[in-house]
């Protein structure tokens, strides 16, 4: 599992981001940029984790918000979440700073996902975490890779920027319960593959929804005993 580094509860009122949320069917939820729907974030089918379509998505970061994730933030410091706030949709969330190990995973139909960790919560409970790209790994470029590769390997810890989502599923197996805790990437899929390729961690700044999520606060609150 992911570690938990930081974390606090903020209300956001007046963004300017272009995605949105919206909910379509049973504990179907959907990630839009201008009305397009770029990522199926629900949980609605029990066999098939993420669908992400890649939708060339412009993020319009500002150049001092995309350096400084690029060189790393290891405290959440208040003006800038307020910098990043116009990137995430008005809503109220637990914004978490997290060290990460992330470990890419490629089904047989094509999509890709990074394995975050797993934990019995329980005998017959336990949460999974996933990191999932909107981005496909083959337009990412080789050097911008190889360059964060280098960097990681020398320890440094770049950030990456999420949305993020706990979910309760009830399958049909031995499991009562299994706790999805997924982070959707906003911004770095270079940063992610190369700490995968890598084999070392990064930093995560999650914005996870509170309002959107598929959970109580009973919920939250025992996953953040979990991470810590």
């Amino acid at each position: 599992m992911s570690k938990l580094l930081s974390c606090k509860e903020i209300s956001i009122h007046s963004s300017t981001s272009p995605i949105e949320y919206k909910r379509a069917g049973y504990r179907q939820r959907f990630l839009t940029i201008e009305g397009k729907e770029i990522a199926n974030t629900g949980i609605d089918c029990e066999t098939c984790l993420f669908y992400a379509d890649s939708s060339g998505m412009d993020m319009k970061n500002a150049t001092r918000i995309s350096n400084k994730l690029n060189q790393g933030i290891n405290t959440l410091d208040q003006d800038f979440m307020s910098d990043l706030s116009c990137l995430i949709p008005n809503g109220h969330y637990i914004a978490t700073l997290l060290k990460v190990y992330p470990r890419m995973k490629r089904e047989a139909y094509g999509t890709e996902y990074y394995k975050a960790g797993l934990r019995n919560i329980s005998s017959l409970k336990k949460i999974e975490e996933y990191i999932v790209p909107i981005q496909p790994s083959e337009s990412l470029n080789p050097i911008a890779i190889n360059d964060y590769k280098d960097r990681v390997n020398v320890k440094e810890t770049p950030t990456a920027l999420s949305i993020s989502f706990l979910d309760i599923k009830y399958p049909l197996n031995h499991y009562d319960e299994v706790w999805v805790y997924s982070h959707f990437l906003l911004d770095g899929h270079h940063k992610m593959f190369a700490a995968d390729k890598a084999q070392k961690a990064v930093t995560l700044l999650s914005f996870l929804s509170i309002e959107e999520s598929f959970a109580n606060k009973e919920h939250l609150e025992k996953l953040f005993q979990v991470l810590t």
